[in-house]
């Protein structure tokens, strides 16, 4: 008997994109495969959408949800996963395409590494627009993917695809925590004695969708105001945050990435001159956090 596989999302106003994710989902060659999609409020057409497509799959389940933060999503999700009792959880974003039996490639490396609890599935970015800052997000996201099936302990990649009891033991998602929650659940792991590898055999596609600048630091900003949730929760939570920090990621500083920044000089600028600038946004909203404390 197949162990079942349940991909978990959760989405927002995304009917743009949604049914390419679910789309991607549907075709994969796996008979144990559920998909969970929590819908976070949305208020265009995803909802319709979504039912549209439940009306042709029976492996697949909505949960209709109050806006809220996105882990509240995610969570709610997860739960019915394991409510249903799913051995295995992919948690995926709605921007993403899953590349063509990625199920079944992570299944079967599961079944060959039964020590490994969770894989982290690298990202390939593309963006369907040609604006500067679009470009950069997309060769930002390629170089900080561009590694070994091994996982450094300040890795920013977050684990996606878990075995249920391996999530359980990294204590979850934290709803409570809005910025770098994605990333917890793999570093509580690793600390806890757990193996992730990164899944280099397969690959999941993201939408960078259109990027600007001014939309980046405004998002980041929000972020940043809120880290100190996750920095307060987490243990050591300021240390490993700073390990983590933009320059400090050491899959920046790989042969093959430096061969890649000598091809592309004006990208290498353009994602430099955005670490530098979301630095300064971050330093700013952590200082005023650290005001509001003292007042």
């Amino acid at each position: 008997m197949l162990e079942k596989v349940s991909i978990v999302l959760s989405t927002y106003n995304n009917e743009e994109y949604i049914r390419k994710c679910l789309d991607s989902c549907f075709i994969q060659d796996y008979e144990g495969l559920n998909v969970i999609v929590a819908d976070d409020g949305s208020t265009d057409g995803t909802l319709e959408i979504l039912r549209d497509i439940k009306n042709k799959q029976d492996n697949m389940q909505i949960i209709s949800l109050t806006h809220g933060e996105r882990g509240i999503a995610r969570n709610t999700a997860i739960e019915l996963a394991k409510k249903i009792r799913s051995q295995y959880i992919y948690i995926i974003d709605s921007d993403m395409i899953l590349e063509k039996n990625l199920i079944k490639n992570c299944m079967d490396y599961f079944s060959r590494n039964r020590s490994v609890g969770a894989l982290i599935i690298p990202e390939y970015g593309f963006s369907n627009y040609k604006n500067f800052y679009s470009k950069v997000k997309v060769f930002e996201r390629n170089i900080i993917n561009n590694s070994g099936e091994e996982v450094g302990r300040n890795s920013i990649e977050a684990a996606r695809f878990w075995r249920i009891e391996a999530f359980n033991l990294s204590g979850g998602i934290n709803a409570d925590e809005v910025s770098f929650e994605e990333i917890q659940p793999t570093i509580r792991y690793m600390e806890r004695g757990g193996k992730v590898k990164r899944a280099v055999f397969t690959r999941v596609y993201h939408d960078e969708k259109f990027v600007m600048l001014k939309n980046i630091l405004m998002k980041k900003r929000y972020y940043f105001s809120v880290m100190d949730k996750t920095i307060q929760q987490e243990e050591k939570g300021l240390r490993k945050t700073l390990q983590r920090w933009y320059f400090f990621r050491t899959v920046l500083y790989t042969k093959s990435n430096l061969k890649q920044y000598l091809k592309h000089p004006l990208l290498t600028l353009g994602v430099l001159n955005m670490y530098l600038l979301l630095t300064i946004v971050g330093i700013i909203e952590l200082i005023k956090i650290k005001v509001k404390r003292n007042i």
